[in-house]
């Protein structure tokens, strides 16, 4: 087995934020991102033999059958962009925008090289805010309709605050399942429609047989994938240690380590037992979403694991923002304020 992973808000290495990873040898290999990754990935889908790859602040970076980058698709309408699924028969891909709450369908044109047309399929804020404030995140076709995720309204200053999430029938807007505390990754696993409550930590079934529900130990789960029958892996991500929303240090009560490690763990439906487990905690904090790859998929492994890769670029990330600094601290001190001041200091020198 082979799945390609996308890490969000790779704000330090956005350069670093599709990796591809073989699961029995445990080899890994870094995607190459256009310039438009500036924070990271988020959903994952295919189309035929290429790889479709969402862009957090928007767009969606077309891979060839080589594992190449072959274009950015522009999405204007979309932004903060999360899930992605692309409908063959649709010719079209839905592409869920949180940052105003809704479900576009961009439709290709016959080469699949751009969007020919966006609708508007569905907007969880009734009012049309465009303010993230049911935070919209994942999208799934079950029994050939969609349906959504969303995170509810907020009832506090961040996302932790809202606790009232859940899965929707966009036909209707009808509410298959609610107070789920932040529902992601809607996923139909064979002929059932599964949901990841990532702050309980729980993987449940919602539809397609009686409700169920099974746990991940640690961290914050997002992005599930089959693996073999029975069978199914998730993406867990390290706990976050800031506020996305307010920039605030969070505060950490956990004294568990797999709670800040970042890992892909197999999960057996039957039993729910976990199985093996691949540590990624030294490649990105936030896995978004988990995605097959069929073997013959190009493939080449980085040496050690992609590890090299992830130093350069951190490297890279920390020499960058000493120069910011530099920059800052120049001006500053260039600023009319600051030769006042040191015109002052010698001034109060020579008097002394």
């Amino acid at each position: 087995m082979r799945f390609a992973v996308a890490f969000c808000n790779q704000q330090s290495t956005p350069k670093l934020s599709v990796c591809v990873i073989d699961v029995d040898s445990g080899a890994r290999a870094w995607l190459d991102v256009p310039a438009a990754f500036d924070r990271g990935a988020a959903g994952i889908t295919r189309r035929g033999d290429e790889l479709l790859v969402a862009c957090q602040p928007g767009g969606i970076v077309r891979y060839g059958p080589r594992l190449e980058p072959l274009a950015l698709l522009p999405t204007p309408e979309a932004g903060n962009l999360h899930s992605i699924l692309y409908r063959d028969e649709e010719r079209a891909v839905y592409v869920v925008s949180a940052r105003d709450d809704t479900l576009y369908r961009y439709v290709l044109d016959d080469t699949g090289a751009r969007f020919v047309r966006c609708d508007t399929v569905y907007c969880a804020d009734p009012q049309g805010r465009g303010q993230d404030r049911y935070h919209l995140n994942s999208v799934a076709f079950w029994n050939g309709e969609p349906y959504v995720t969303c995170f509810g309204p907020t009832e506090g200053a961040t996302h932790r605050d809202r606790r009232n999430g859940r899965v929707l029938r966009v036909a209707d807007g009808s509410t298959v399942v609610d107070g789920l505390y932040h529902p992601h990754s809607l996923f139909v696993h064979d002929d059932e429609l599964l949901v990841i409550e990532s702050q309980a930590r729980v993987v449940r079934r919602v539809a397609g047989g009686e409700p169920c529900a099974w746990h991940i130990d640690g961290g914050y789960p997002r992005g599930i994938v089959a693996g073999a029958p029975g069978r199914v892996w998730v993406g867990v991500s390290a706990l976050r240690r800031e506020s996305m929303s307010l920039g605030t240090a969070n505060v950490m009560t956990s004294t568990s380590p797999v709670d800040y490690c970042t890992r892909l763990v197999e999960l057996d439906l039957g039993t729910g037992e976990l199985g093996r487990s691949i540590d990624l905690t030294l490649l990105a904090a936030e896995v978004f979403d988990v995605h097959a790859l069929p073997l013959p998929d190009a493939f080449v492994p980085d040496p050690d694991g992609g590890l090299p890769a992830r130093i350069e670029a951190l490297e890279e990330s920390y020499r960058a923002m000493r120069a910011a600094k530099r920059d800052v601290e120049h001006e500053l001190g260039s600023s009319p304020w600051q030769r006042a001041r040191r015109f002052a200091r010698r001034v109060r020198s020579r008097l002394s």
